[in-house]
């Protein structure tokens, strides 16, 4: 076969190959004219057994229910029977009113010094102390968890903590709340800062947990001879005399005898508010 017939049978074949793959294409473009994607409807199907009436034997039923983001309509289900009433606190008017107190103190002044104030504390002490009961005295936690120092009636530490670690509110942070004790005397702001760690423990006893330092003790906090204004017994009957004053002191002592002593995290960090004792002597 000579040079030209072999140009000749390869130009042929390439004109050959040319052709399939125009048809090729030409059938790929159809085909994606006419299919149409199957889209997955938002939906999923429930069974459930229904009891019959009387004398009638129980059937099955079936229902088909747009998920929406919870995912399954037996998830929502489960999640729509949660129990939200009593021992729900996040929006009861004392809460909120604590919460308020926290946010704007400068706002609040006429509240903190209101019998509403001292009615509320007693509320609070009553409730937090039912809570506090069912806590043992070493509480364990999992981590991630904040480990809190002494606050001693400083309610600037606690705006700071509140302005950069828990800035969505403690319920949006993720992780648990320790704090190790010492949340009265020395500072100015003793009942503040007490009426709004109990009220965060009401609102969150499985987030927030609170030890007990030597503070949250009455030998200690009603110690008015060496902490003069700077003690907690001093506030509380400076704030609304001496009767009521003794009263919301002793309710709040009555909170702290039931305070946990310790806390474990992830079985291995040992927190006290203290340290060890030595050892007792016979």
């Amino acid at each position: 076969m000579s040079d030209a017939q072999d140009d000749d049978a390869i130009a042929r074949m390439q004109d050959q190959i040319n052709s399939l793959t125009n048809q090729l294409e030409a059938a790929e473009q159809a085909n994606k004219g006419n299919t149409k994607r199957r889209q997955i409807a938002p939906a999923a199907v429930h069974i459930q057994q229904v009891e019959g009436g009387f004398g009638q034997r129980p059937f099955l039923q079936s229902r088909r229910e747009m998920m929406g983001r919870t995912a399954s309509i037996c998830t929502r289900d489960v999640m729509a029977k949660l129990p939200t009433g009593d021992n729900d606190y996040s929006n009861h008017p004392l809460a909120l009113r604590i919460m308020d107190m926290f946010q704007r103190p400068s706002e609040n002044l006429d509240y903190l010094n209101s019998e509403q104030f001292a009615k509320d504390v007693f509320k609070l002490c009553q409730k937090v102390r039912h809570v506090l009961e069912g806590e043992p005295r070493v509480v364990y936690l999992q981590s991630p968890a904040y480990i809190f120092g002494d606050i001693h009636g400083n309610l600037e530490d606690l705006h700071f903590f509140s302005d950069n670690i828990w800035r969505l509110g403690m319920s949006l942070t993720a992780g648990n709340f320790l704090f190790l004790g010492d949340y009265v005397d020395r500072g100015m702001n003793c009942l503040e800062v007490t009426a709004y760690l109990l009220a965060m423990k009401l609102q969150l006893p499985n987030k927030v947990f609170l030890l007990r330092g030597n503070h949250e003790t009455r030998d200690v906090n009603g110690w008015e001879e060496h902490y003069g204004e700077r003690s907690f017994i001093y506030q509380c009957r400076n704030r609304f005399g001496d009767d009521i004053g003794y009263r919301i002191w002793e309710a709040c002592n009555q909170v702290f005898d039931r305070l946990p002593l310790c806390g474990v995290v992830d079985q291995d960090i040992f927190c006290v508010h203290g340290g060890i004792p030595r050892p007792v002597g016979d």
